[in-house]
């Protein structure tokens, strides 16, 4: 089995038993331009002087990047990925074989944001916008930079696939965005599914319920319909007092007050209460923390989960929420739950699936599951049909 995929943004390749890292040279590229940053303004926050000042910060080893991969498709024999760097977002390809350092650069545009994307027999379907809350679907022909917009309007559509059954359809998830009264998004519909028909200048909602988004439409050739139902705006915890935070509450209080404390007798008196220490807030640790959570369509993946996952390395469960179901949908109208906890999934020519709940890639076959590999997060998969 061959197949590539993204896991915490960078991306991979799994040919038979070997599995390898492809390079994304335009992040590794934008990682040694901070770095070099960093390298030239070092002076300004160690030393003598950067303490007397109050500027001295402890090393924080290599800057934060703050990189994503949008997306990840095959066309032609090559591997399209989509990459956004801070407020820049860029379309590039490359070859499947990591030896090969030369990639070609498709779009880039500051004011443009993409979401994932699709290949068919040369063409790809793409979720893209002027901001992230309003993406809508287009239509390009790599390497050409030029696109057609489908979709527009105060909503965002995303996850485009082309029908592999309907060769002119092009199924997405849709969600409407309610806005307050200074005119930004408050508030995101439930996500229903829907698709576009190239040929026939025509849209249609099929999938809807108030209490659900659907997430991640494909079909197969033989017309059945897969997608991701989740409650909608994802799962969060509950809000509401634990008899934990009733045990806690006094310990709660007074760190409270020792931290307040602390900072006012380090900026009134110059002298931290804490030794070894300069009193003010870990501003850049605290900042480090928050840049692990993840949110996933509504599910909120904390640093303190990530953490414990990593410790958890032979946990069966998925990372995912149980809620969080794949379903197929049949020709009749009738739904199966094909597995639950299921982050994203591939549809394979042969019928197999190849599905990720957040810890692992696993195949199904029918009723015989077998774990490929682990992965964490995994996500844009993407089966190399042709190289078989």
């Amino acid at each position: 089995m061959r197949l590539v995929y993204t896991s915490e943004n960078k991306i991979y390749r799994i040919d038979g038993g070997n599995k390898t890292e492809i390079p994304c040279g335009r992040i590794l590229k934008y990682k040694e331009t901070l770095e070099s940053i960093r390298r030239r303004t070092e002076w300004k926050t160690t030393g003598t002087g950067a303490q007397f000042t109050g500027a001295a910060r402890a090393g924080v080893g290599e800057p934060v990047v703050s990189a994503r991969i949008t997306g990840l498709c095959e066309n032609k024999g090559q591997l399209i990925y989509g990459v956004r760097l801070d407020e820049s977002c860029s379309l590039y390809s490359r070859s499947f074989d990591r030896t090969d350092e030369n990639e070609g650069l498709i779009l880039s545009e500051n004011e443009l944001h993409f979401g994932s994307f699709d290949c068919l027999d040369g063409k790809m379907a793409v979720s893209l916008g002027s901001n992230p809350s309003e993406l809508h679907i287009a239509v390009m022909e790599p390497p050409s930079s030029h696109y057609d917009e489908l979709t527009d309007g105060d909503s965002s559509e995303e996850n485009p696939y082309w029908s592999r059954c309907h060769r002119s359809r092009i199924y997405f998830s849709m969600a409407g965005n309610g806005r307050n009264e200074y005119g930004a998004v408050a508030a995101v519909s439930p996500r229903s599914g829907a698709y576009i028909d190239i040929d026939r200048g025509e849209m249609e909602e099929f999938l809807s319920d108030p209490k659900s988004d659907f997430l991640r439409i494909k079909d197969d050739k033989s017309g059945n319909i897969f997608y991701i139902r989740q409650p909608y705006g994802g799962e969060h915890e509950k809000e509401g007092f634990k008899f934990t935070d009733i045990l806690l509450f006094p310990y709660r209080v007074l760190k409270g007050f020792f931290g307040w404390l602390n900072f006012v007798c380090t900026m009134w008196g110059g002298e931290s209460l804490k030794s070894g220490s300069d009193g003010l807030p870990s501003f850049d640790k605290a900042k480090r923390r928050s840049e692990r959570d993840i949110i996933i369509d509504g599910n909120i993946i904390n640093a303190e989960r990530l953490a414990k996952e990593e410790d958890d390395k032979d946990s069966s469960s998925p990372l995912m929420p149980l809620s969080r179901v794949l379903i197929k949908r049949e020709a009749d109208g009738s739904e199966v739950v094909i597995k639950k906890g299921v982050l994203d999934y591939a549809l394979c020519s042969d019928g197999k699936i190849i599905i990720s709940d957040g810890r692992r890639l696993t195949l199904l076959d029918g009723e015989n599951e077998t774990v490929i590999t682990k992965a964490r997060l995994a996500m844009n998969i993407v089966p190399e049909e042709k190289s078989q």
